[in-house]
């Protein structure tokens, strides 16, 4: 039997570890909004995005159930589809097409 210097198991361990990510991910949320709340505008749905995502996992690891874990997952897409629009709006470049890789320009 292999000893474990850890005081958790695995799957305890990973709850703590989204645990981790969420209460960074919301550091970082708070820290866009008040220091440059006009800049964050067009980061907010992507890190609503990812907040969203980590809360449906750290509740599916937690033994939730999908009443839980599917708004979530729900909102995690509505978050990407405005981060979409937002982009087509703006002209962002994504990472698969940015200007000047083949992409016409419009």
């Amino acid at each position: 039997m292999a000893m474990s210097f850890l005081p958790f198991d695995e799957a305890a361990l990973l709850l703590h570890l989204v645990d981790l990510v969420l209460l960074v991910s919301l550091l970082e949320l708070a820290w866009l909004l008040l220091r440059r709340p006009a800049k964050s505008r067009g980061l907010l749905p992507n890190l609503l995005a990812g907040l969203s995502l980590c809360l449906a996992l750290r509740l599916g690891l937690g033994g939730a159930g999908l009443a839980w874990v599917a708004p979530c997952l729900i909102a995690a897409g509505v978050a990407h589809l405005f981060d979409l629009q937002a982009r087509r709006a703006e002209n962002f470049p994504t990472p698969t097409h940015a200007p000047g890789q083949g992409r016409p320009s419009p």
